[in-house]
């Protein structure tokens, strides 16, 4: 007699319906060209729209072109727009972050050290939904939060400001490899453009230990955004 279960996880999803809120038919033809949405968005978005979508739990799912498009604005762009910014104002290639007494330069590892911590386990406890998530806001930490706050130190140059372009450098490296496999095309042109290696896919997943642990300035960086954040909306 087997003393052990059938099964280790049983997974469920909902019902993918179109966009006429029916259950999507080819014979209806009640969804978007997949060919259209590739040629537009890529496959990476169309990826991340399902992944992250309810249907992963147990929800159902209202397949619209505008959804897919939500995506890519919400996660792909500010990711891929981080990237070209760096790309675009480094002079030589930047290199992993050193220590830096700057507090943005601190709490944005800190940041990803929770960003990977939270990613992990989601994946691991087949959370596909809930990683992406944790990618999407961070993705919003990155970009409307540290490079918004740095543009004057991007601008001022690299020979200026190092530690600005090693730290974003560092971050996106790993997010590269966290994101892999949930925006695998994305990662692998972003990763390879940062290092220089063969593929992203083969590398190593990120630990969360590669990057300083920090709860106190993660904190401290999270209030400081709610309370300039609650300040722009009464401007």
């Amino acid at each position: 007699v087997c003393d052990r279960g059938a099964v280790k996880t049983v997974g469920a999803h909902g019902i993918v319906l179109g966009n006429d809120g029916l259950k999507m038919s080819k014979s209806k033809g009640n969804y978007p060209d997949v060919n259209e949405v590739f040629d537009r968005d890529g496959s990476d978005a169309m990826r991340w729209f399902l992944m992250s979508s309810p249907i992963l739990r147990g929800g159902n799912l209202i397949v619209t072109e505008q959804g897919i498009r939500d995506g890519v604005r919400q996660a792909i762009l500010p990711i891929w727009n981080a990237y070209t910014f760096l790309q675009l104002y480094s002079s030589e290639d930047a290199q992993s972050a050193a220590d830096s007494t700057e507090g943005r330069d601190r709490s944005l590892p800190a940041k990803t050290h929770d960003m990977v911590e939270a990613v992990t386990e989601a994946l691991d406890d087949t959370r596909i939904a809930d990683a992406c998530d944790e990618i999407r806001r961070f993705a919003d930490t990155l970009t409307n939060w540290y490079v918004r706050r740095s543009r004057d130190r991007f601008w001022e140059g690299q020979e200026a400001h190092p530690e600005a372009f090693n730290t974003l450098y560092t971050v996106l490296e790993v997010l590269s490899r966290a994101v892999a496999p949930l925006l695998p095309y994305v990662s692998e042109v972003i990763w390879r453009g940062l290092t220089g290696g063969r593929s992203v896919h083969l590398t190593d997943y990120p630990r969360a230990q590669e990057l300083p642990a920090d709860a106190d300035l993660g904190s401290a960086m999270d209030a400081t955004r709610a309370v300039c954040s609650s300040a722009s909306s009464i401007r």
